[in-house]
């Protein structure tokens, strides 16, 4: 299958989606759905299988009316496969983009993508941080833990926009002493900070306490681990700035993020489908649920209805800042853990 049209539609798609109705950005969904099953059907050896053993074709999904037709998936369920079970034929698992999740409730399971859809999870980062009050031309600074970059991932979105000065990042190790992060963000001064709330409120804490001054950001943005009150109130004091949340994860690089009129996220609806289920069923607003959702845009390696393991309350159902996209209330992380690794990867990558 060609991916390029079907990234240049979505791409072409998403640019305007903010501004759309409801109605017209779950018919987006709805589209993007029957595509995606249609074609893990009949490319992925994982999905053929399963469906059929349901008794289950892609005629019988109309859109998210039928989602709870379809089983859903672990990560165990993909991790128990040879990648040629998981990926799509005529692709070679070696030509792909492949990231690690964290195996923090487990073994890691790698994601392969292509570049097409690397790019296009990309650009709905770019769009969350726009939303969330990110210019261009800012200067940012992203304190995050350092790691290998897969070689398959030319990143050239990000070089594009670094060359013409439309994004300048400074990326710090997190694992440094605060002071050393501190100093290189006195050096930078960037508008914004990003990277994960426990990296950052060590920074913020060390500010608290020595009375630094000189960094006032515009705008601080986190992600990758449960923000608690607690640490919001740190991060918010320590910075001097608003905080804002993003939620994503490895295999779900855009989620939501932080709407800033009523302090719930917005869903990314155009990327993925989030629902929020309760002993298989759908929670009404204010319930929690476990987190499974469904990749619109990942066709290397499709990822439908998987569960996730994150714990959510469901939002409410419109929103005052007038955008169509879906509310989350808030993230709790996964049950059995503290705080939870969802997004290994810098916010602004």
């Amino acid at each position: 299958m060609t991916l390029t049209p079907q990234f240049a539609r979505a791409t072409l798609a998403i640019g305007r989606h903010a501004g759309v109705s409801p109605a017209e950005l779950k018919g987006f969904q709805d589209g993007q759905l029957r595509r995606l099953v249609c074609h893990a059907y009949e490319s992925v050896p994982f999905y053929r299988k399963l469906f059929d053993r349901h008794r289950l074709h892609p005629r019988h999904i109309r859109g998210t009316v039928d989602l709870d037709l379809i089983p859903t998936v672990s990560k165990e369920d993909l991790r128990a496969q040879p990648v040629t079970n998981v990926v799509a034929k005529g692709l070679d698992p070696d030509r792909l983009i492949a990231a690690r999740t964290s195996g923090s409730s487990g073994e890691p399971l790698v994601i392969r993508r292509t570049w097409s859809e690397q790019s296009l999870q990309y650009l709905l980062r770019l769009r969350a941080l726009g939303l969330l009050g990110v210019r261009i031309g800012d200067q940012m600074a992203t304190v995050e833990l350092v790691r290998a970059e897969d070689a398959a991932d030319p990143k050239l979105f990000g070089r594009a926009l670094r060359m013409a000065r439309v994004k300048q990042t400074l990326r710090i190790d997190g694992l440094l002493e605060p002071a050393a992060i501190v100093e290189q963000l006195r050096c930078w001064r960037p508008d914004v900070v990003t990277g994960m709330p426990g990296m950052l409120c060590r920074v913020a804490e060390y500010l608290l306490a020595h009375g630094c001054k000189g960094l006032a950001p515009r705008l601080v943005i986190v992600a990758g681990e449960v923000l608690t009150p607690v640490m919001r109130r740190s991060l918010r004091d320590g910075f001097g700035a608003p905080v804002r949340e993003i939620y994503a994860s490895l295999e779900f690089p855009m989620l939501g993020w932080d709407c800033g009129e009523e302090g719930q996220l917005h869903g990314c609806d155009d990327g993925a489908i989030v629902e929020l289920l309760h002993e298989g069923q759908p929670v009404a607003a204010g319930e929690r649920g476990e987190v499974v959702a469904t990749n619109l845009h990942s066709y290397a390696m499709p990822l439908i209805r998987y569960r996730l393991g994150d714990i959510a309350t469901r939002g409410d159902q419109s929103c005052a800042c007038g955008r169509p996209f879906t509310r989350i209330h808030s993230i709790e992380g996964r049950p059995a853990e503290d705080s939870v690794s969802r997004l290994p990867s810098s916010v602004a990558a």
